[in-house]
C-alpha cells in the first residue's frame, strides 16, 4: 500500500475486532483496482459510537463497515437509510458523502444469499433454523424471506428482541412464519423439519472457540446442512462435530466475501475479485491456525 497525502479512511467500528480479516480483505483489493483508500481496525463500542462517527465525518472518511456490538445501535445515527436498513433495522455498511451524511446498508443478508446460491442450495419454499438474531442473524432472515423461505425457526436468547423482529419481518414479508424457542432442546425437537441450521451467533470465535451455539449432539442422524457464519476459525466445534456426523457444513468465508464485495462497490463504484480474495484469506487463515 502506498498511503499519500490524499488517502481517504474506511474504518471498521466495533468491539472485539482484533480478529477481523476485513483490513486484509479490502486494502488488498484497493490495491488491486488502485483506489487511494486505507482500511483500519477503529475498535468501538456502543457508548462512543456516536463521537468515533463525528470524528470520521471531520477528518473525511469515506465510510466504513459496523459489526458486533454497533450494527443495530448505529442505526439511530444514520441521515439515510438503504430498504434493506429500514427492513431489517440494523446496518453494517455506512457511505459518509461531501456534505457529512451518513447513509447506511446491510450487505450482510445478501452476502449470505449469494453464497446458498453459488453452492446450489434452495431457499423457496423451505424451512431453516438459525441460532441468534442480532444484526447479522436478522439481516440473514430478512432476505431469506424475501427470496421465499417458508418458516424459520429461532433461538435467540433474548427472547424480547426476537419477539420484535419476528413482528417486523412477518409484517414487511408476507408468507414467512417465523418460530421462536425458548431453549436448545425446543429448538432440537423441531430439527427434522428444517433443512438447514444457522449459526448467527459469534459463540464459536475469540475467547468461546471452545464452545458451540448448541449441544453438537443433538444434530446427530438429521440430514441437515449447517452453516456458522464465522470465518476465523475455519472450522468451530460446533462445524467439526456435525462434520463428523456426516452433514454438510459451510464456514462464513463465502459471506463475508461477499457481503465484503458488496461494501467495496458502495464505496468505490468497482468489483471487488472475490475469486483472487478468497484465494488470499484461505492462505492466510490457515497459515494463522498452524502457527
Amino acid at each position: 500500500m502506498n498511503i499519500s497525502g490524499n488517502t481517504k479512511l474506511i474504518g471498521l467500528l466495533g468491539d472485539p475486532i482484533s480478529h477481523s480479516l476485513s483490513p486484509f480483505m479490502h486494502n488488498l483489493s484497493f490495491n488491486k483496482v488502485k483506489k487511494d483508500y486505507a482500511y483500519l481496525c477503529l475498535p468501538t463500542g456502543k457508548k462512543d459510537l456516536e463521537k468515533v462517527l463525528d470524528t470520521l465525518k471531520i477528518v473525511g472518511a469515506k465510510g466504513a463497515n459496523i459489526t458486533y456490538p454497533n450494527k443495530i445501535e448505529i442505526v439511530k445515527y444514520l441521515d439515510e437509510a438503504s430498504d434493506e436498513v429500514q427492513i431489517i433495522g440494523s446496518c453494517n455498511t455506512i457511505l459518509i458523502d461531501e456534505n457529512k451524511k451518513i447513509k447506511g446498508y446491510n450487505t450482510d443478508g445478501r452476502g449470505f444469499v449469494k453464497s446458498l446460491k453459488n453452492n446450489s442450495i434452495d431457499i423457496k419454499g423451505k424451512t431453516f433454523g438459525i441460532m441468534g438474531l442480532g444484526g447479522a442473524g436478522s439481516a440473514i432472515a430478512t432476505c431469506l424471506g424475501l427470496e421465499g423461505l417458508k418458516r424459520l425457526y429461532v433461538k435467540e436468547v433474548d427472547f424480547d428482541k426476537a419477539k420484535n423482529v419476528k413482528k417486523r419481518l412477518e409484517e414487511k414479508i408476507k408468507g414467512l412464519e417465523i418460530i421462536l424457542t425458548k431453549d436448545q432442546q425446543h429448538f432440537a425437537k423441531n430439527l427434522d423439519k428444517m433443512s438447514l441450521v444457522i449459526n448467527a451467533t459469534p459463540i464459536g470465535m475469540g475467547r468461546s472457540k471452545d464452545d458451540s451455539p448448541m449441544d453438537p449432539e443433538y444434530l446427530r442422524g438429521f440430514p441437515l446442512i449447517i452453516y456458522d457464519v464465522i470465518y476465523s476459525p475455519l472450522e468451530t466445534t460446533l462445524l467439526r462435530k456435525a462434520k463428523s456426523y456426516g452433514l454438510k457444513v459451510f464456514n462464513g468465508i463465502d459471506m463475508m466475501i461477499n457481503q465484503g464485495a458488496i461494501s467495496f462497490n458502495i464505496w468505490t463504484g468497482q468489483e471487488m475479485d472475490t475469486k483472487l480474495v478468497k484465494e488470499r484469506i484461505v492462505k492466510l487463515l490457515k497459515w494463522q491456525e498452524i502457527k
